[in-house]
């Protein structure tokens, strides 16, 4: 898809409720996002041809998947008139192809090489010709049938297999997700953010793999912004640069809040030493990368929101901060109030993180009700805040296409 500095205002983004969710595989890689959207007015239902044509303009073109689910949009021929990019996979719901005239139009449009998942358990057998339109299956953990009332996984019959590679929805444990790989899902929607985190408290530990690459831009002498942008793919690594700039032994007379500022005042030599001794504390943890991208995520979108009012404006840095640091509570099993004392951050974002108060708090709240498809808590913070519902879209797309390019993988989902 195009990027979205290429697509003008629509208003119709601006009619919609758009939420996102990572797609996770098995070895714990982001590797593409969904995006699930629903009328805000239930009377204002739109052609489903006409609301992909809309987000067509707005994701990079790349092989990475989008998987798109307009939820109440109406299915009908405008799916046809879609000029579909390479990574889009459109969600068709299974209640829909009780319709002959659906599975028609299914079947065209997957002749036209509109790539589509489906989305549900059909209440009855489809024919293989129906089936081998669909690149996924979409099941949620309460409609598989290889999964017991308990939990348990159920055997499959010998020499059954499952037609096609399926993505598991409505994980929201942990071991839930867990046994759903068991079962042979290729990969899950979401991750269980309240229980996706250790037991045991450790400092924050940047990616290996994002040191490393510092290391070269700065042994490169790279210039500070593109240093700055690659910082800032890793929340961890943000964290303790903003820690150690501000530690007393720099002594610094005022408050450094911002990453540019602090590689700024480093320079090339420092932060590679610096950069030296993050290599030691780094992981490759894939454990940690679905939080650490979740941070990531949150970061961009609350300093793409940043933009939609006049006083996020004023707050853009400390509201990438806030989303960026929001799981490294998760991630290092340390409460906020305790991890906190060993960074001095901005008055804001503190207030944010340990106490959801100050500024900076409501945007952090719409950030996680658009992450839980919650429309109404998303609403109310967005009428405090004074955002437009299509600001609000604008702002999670652009923020989505940006982490895309950070650290999303480029190849496609094996089973």
């Amino acid at each position: 898809m195009n990027a979205p500095d290429r697509l003008g205002l629509t208003p119709v983004l601006g009619s919609l409720s758009m939420s996102y969710a990572p797609l996770i595989d098995r070895e714990r890689h982001t590797f593409g996002t969904r995006l699930t959207m629903l009328s805000i007015k239930p009377s204002d239902r739109l052609p489903i041809g006409l609301i992909l044509e809309q987000l067509s303009g707005m994701w990079p073109d790349s092989r990475t998947p989008v998987l798109v689910a307009p939820l109440d949009a109406q299915l009908d021929y405008s799916l046809l008139e879609w000029q579909a990019p390479r990574n889009a996979v459109v969600e068709i719901p299974t209640i829909a192809l009780r319709d002959p005239l659906m599975q028609g139009l299914v079947q065209r449009a997957h002749r036209r090489g509109i790539k589509m998942a489906l989305r549900g358990r059909p209440d009855v057998p489809l024919p293989p010709a129906l089936l081998n339109c669909f690149s996924y299956a979409m099941i949620h953990i309460t409609e598989d049938r290889r999964r017991r009332s308990d939990g348990s996984n159920v055997t499959p019959p010998p020499g059954v297999l499952r037609r096609m590679p399926f993505i598991i929805t409505g994980a929201f444990r942990t071991e839930e997700l867990q046994s759903a790989y068991e079962r042979g899902a290729v990969a899950s929607v979401g991750l269980p953010m309240d229980e996706a985190h250790c037991t045991i408290e450790r400092p924050p530990q940047p990616g290996q793999a994002a040191v490393l690459e510092l290391l070269r831009l700065a042994h490169d002498r790279a210039d500070f912004d593109t240093i700055e942008s690659a910082i800032k793919r890793d929340a961890a690594l943000t964290f303790e640069l903003i820690r150690f700039v501000n530690s007393a032994a720099f002594a610094v007379p005022m408050q450094i809040a911002s990453v540019k500022r602090a590689v700024m005042m480093l320079g090339h030599a420092k932060l590679t030493r610096w950069l030296s001794r993050m290599l030691r504390v780094s992981t490759q943890c894939a454990d940690t990368l679905p939080l650490m991208h979740a941070g990531i995520r949150r970061g961009l979108f609350l300093e793409h929101l940043a933009s939609c009012s006049r006083q996020g404006a004023e707050l853009r840095e400390s509201l990438f901060q806030t989303g960026a640091f929001s799981v490294l509570d998760r991630m290092t099993g340390t409460a906020f109030p305790r991890l906190l004392q060993r960074a001095k951050l901005p008055l804001n974002v503190e207030a944010a993180l340990a106490e959801r108060a100050g500024p900076c708090a409501p945007y952090l709240s719409l950030a996680e009700a658009v992450e839980r498809n919650d429309p109404v808590a998303s609403r109310k913070q967005l009428e405090a805040l004074d955002i437009s519902q299509l600001d609000c879209n604008m702002a999670m797309l652009r923020a989505l296409a940006a982490a895309q390019t950070s650290y999303w993988r480029e190849d496609r989902i094996v089973a």
